[in-house]
């Protein structure tokens, strides 16, 4: 059963750079959160200082409503699953899986037993006596995995440990991920900078910039209604053009209907800049209408990665991608359309 994970105003800092500013989170118990963001966002930071392998300048972290904030690692009720695996080259799988249960005092048929468990919840059986030079990369993951399931943590906390494992492999292990934690009901807080990644596995996204929360949701909430032009940007809204806002309206081309904002959605009168995604967008018929933003350019370039084209539209001085079903051909023009759920409209920055 997992635990809740309690943290309140937690400042950190390296020296004399700061890297967390008064970060307040809860999870519940149970739950599988990701902390998604950038390299040097923080989210590694604050990973470890619920770990306690970082100890914070300020703040309190609670685990089942006590303080663990000075406690050490192993007293915690976490484990932890880290980006390099960690796995000794001279330790088998079952030795590896089993090693927190020796230091725990267990006696050899206990761990036995338990290592043939997690063997088989990990899909490793027969794979026991095994090196970790003799794994895939999928199943070393499995068995770093596995050490940290073994001595049934409350909450289990994951360090980017997919990010070594390539793209195939890497999306039938966030499936295993995401069913394993399930049916153990064990609370996970998962860091990673994939987007993909964290929108398949969490209950819960928090997006972090520059040491604080930028926003937090469900995967669902944050796609359609990004709080801001740095977290529609790191959703895959990647799209930005430039509208005008007045009247609660943003007008794109002159010769198009201005898209009326929802109400407190609408940036200050003025410059502002619309980001989309590229599979949102749509090449409109020329008579053809739309309950969105309409904006008049160019083909630039198309190319076909797969599945559909991907054309560049050149709009005023601006380059744009969108998915077409078909190829268009350079130099024609096209109206470009921005369905109103897909338009993410934010004041325009210096």
């Amino acid at each position: 059963m997992g635990s809740s994970v309690e943290v309140v105003d937690l400042s950190v800092s390296f020296g004399r750079t700061p890297v967390l500013h008064g970060i307040s989170l809860s999870v519940t118990a149970g739950e599988f959160v990701a902390l998604l963001g950038p390299s040097g966002c923080g989210k590694t930071t604050l990973l470890r200082s619920i770990a306690g392998f970082v100890v914070p300048g300020s703040g309190r972290i609670l685990a089942g409503g006590m303080d663990i904030t000075a406690a050490a690692p192993e007293q915690r009720g976490a484990a932890m699953v880290f980006q390099s695996y960690a796995l000794w080259p001279h330790m088998s799988v079952a030795k590896t899986i089993g090693y927190g249960l020796k230091l725990r005092g267990w006696d050899r048929a206990r761990i036995d037993a338990k290592v043939e468990e997690m063997l088989r919840l990990l899909r490793l059986e027969g794979l026991g006596a095994r090196l970790p030079a003799q794994l895939s990369g999928g199943q070393r993951q499995r068995v770093a995995l596995g050490r940290a399931l073994a001595v049934d943590p409350a909450i289990l906390l994951l360090d980017e440990p997919m990010s070594n494992l390539d793209a195939r492999v890497r999306e039938g292990v966030r499936h295993e991920l995401r069913a394993l934690q399930q049916a153990l009901n064990i609370t996970a807080i998962h860091v990673t900078h994939d987007r993909e990644e964290a929108m398949i596995l969490a209950d819960r996204i928090v997006i972090l910039q520059e040491g604080r929360i930028a926003q937090q949701g469900t995967p669902e909430d944050l796609w359609a209604r990004p709080a801001s032009a740095y977290v529609a940007d790191f959703l895959g809204a990647t799209n930005r053009l430039p509208v005008r806002i007045r009247d609660a309206m943003a007008e794109a081309a002159p010769a198009e209907p201005p898209l009326r904002l929802a109400p407190g959605r609408a940036p200050p009168p003025g410059p502002a800049m619309v980001h989309f995604r590229p599979e949102e967008a749509r090449v409109l018929a020329p008579d053809e209408s739309l309950d969105g933003l309409v904006f008049h350019g160019t083909v630039a370039l198309s190319a076909y990665p797969g599945g559909r084209w991907r054309a560049s539209i050149r709009i005023g001085r601006d380059d744009v991608l969108v998915d077409v079903p078909d190829r268009l051909p350079e130099g024609a023009p096209i109206r470009l359309g921005i369905p109103a759920p897909a338009a993410h409209v934010f004041a325009a920055t210096a």
